[in-house]
């Protein structure tokens, strides 16, 4: 912060709920029980995506807790056809690389199952890319 800038103000952190021990349990077991249940999902639809709709995802993530509350991070979406192309050589360089000198034995044992390889075609088949 510079002499210029006004400080920003302190947010106190709402209070949680009083629980008892149980119900803390029951709560942290069915949030864990969620999780278990994301997917990292590499079969995207070409489908077009109304640009509000992505940007109100983006502005969600943009919002998460930050050291100082900073939120340092910053999102760039890409829509344009050649520059999806240029990342997705990028990353398919990169992941080559990491498949054929980097990854460990129990790593690519552990991939082989998943089918999971240096290609990467929903970058060029996602209508957009959000890049962090």
């Amino acid at each position: 912060m510079t002499d210029s800038e006004p400080a920003r103000p302190t947010v106190p952190a709402p209070r949680p709920p009083d629980l008892t021990d149980a119900e803390r349990v029951a709560r942290a077991t069915a949030f864990a029980d969620l999780m278990a249940t994301r997917r990292s999902v590499r079969d995207l639809a070409p489908d077009p995506v109304p640009l509000d709709a992505v940007r109100a995802a983006v502005r969600a993530a943009a919002s998460a807790p930050s050291g100082a509350n900073l939120q340092p991070w910053r999102f760039v979406l890409v829509t344009d056809p050649e520059v999806k192309r240029r990342i997705r050589e990028g990353a398919e360089a990169e992941e080559r690389d990491f498949y054929g000198r980097r990854a460990g034995a129990e790593w690519l044992s552990a991939l082989a199952p998943l089918g999971t390889d240096a290609d990467k075609p929903f970058l060029t088949t996602a209508p957009v890319l959000v890049v962090v």
